[in-house]
């Protein structure tokens, strides 16, 4: 008998009214699904997974060749060209999976995990590689594939960090998340010199870990880290001194004092 998936938890869950989303963009040469119609998901996700708010699309390139090149041009084809051993594959791709999960004020994690099912079962099927749209992180097709489902929540696996090259006069070097709109949470955005960006990238992963949980930060708290060091929590609203990182998500700024 398989093992039953355990749902990954938010042991701190607060409601908050948001809508928590997650979108997957997985690439391959053809329909993959043709020979497999059957996801078979009651094995791989967790029995509470909100399996009805799944959106599973398949979108052919003579049908959207802009929109599917969105997805692996410009700045997203300069992270792949990172996190992917060869492009080959991805850009002679014909069509991409879109898969979508959106739910209300979620008490657990599972529409991730519900997520990331279809996609390993994609990347099993043959797609090449998968896009995380909101994290803007990239897997290739048998790294995906060799996921296992009882894997633990890992905040890495699902957030990115940032850190611009350049920096803002007055601001610094902005230091900040992509992908916590897949909890139904703000992103982080804060300001630092160069010399403060390894141990600020620290701070936000462990803010990220606690929202993700299901703490909540709103404007207004101060946090104190290191004994030293402490940062007001304000609201992020880009102007000519505070730099617009195009997130796809409102934020929460962090001063420090």
């Amino acid at each position: 008998m398989t093992a039953p998936i355990a749902p990954w938890p938010r042991p701190a869950f607060r409601p908050t009214g948001r809508r928590a989303a997650i979108t997957l963009i997985a690439f391959a040469d053809e329909d993959v699904l043709k020979a497999r119609p059957d996801l078979g998901l009651h094995d791989a996700v967790p029995k509470t997974a909100p399996t009805a708010a799944l959106d599973l699309r398949i979108h052919h390139y003579a049908d959207s060749p802009s929109w599917i090149d969105g997805w692996r041009t410009g700045a997203l084809r300069n992270i792949a060209a990172q996190q992917l051993d060869n492009l080959d594959l991805l850009d002679a791709a014909s069509c991409c999976y879109s898969i979508t999960v959106e739910v209300d004020n979620p008490t657990d994690l599972t529409h991730l995990q519900l997520a990331w099912a279809v996609a390993t079962m994609l990347a099993d099927a043959g797609t090449c590689a998968t896009l995380d749209a909101y994290a803007c992180n990239w897997l290739s097709g048998p790294a995906l594939a060799s996921l296992s489902p009882h894997r633990p929540f890992t905040i890495s696996q699902e957030v990115s960090l940032i850190a611009e090259t350049e920096p803002t006069p007055g601001f610094g070097h902005p230091v900040h998340t992509r992908g916590m709109i897949k909890f139904g949470q703000p992103d982080l955005i804060t300001g630092v010199p160069a010399d403060r960006i390894q141990d600020t990238a620290q701070i936000l992963n462990h803010l990220a870990r606690m929202l993700a949980e299901g703490h909540i930060l709103v404007p207004g708290q101060q946090l104190r880290f290191d004994g030293s060091r402490t940062l007001a929590v304000t609201t992020y609203a880009p102007d000519t001194t505070t730099p617009d990182v195009n997130l796809n998500n409102d934020a929460l700024l962090l001063v420090e004092l």
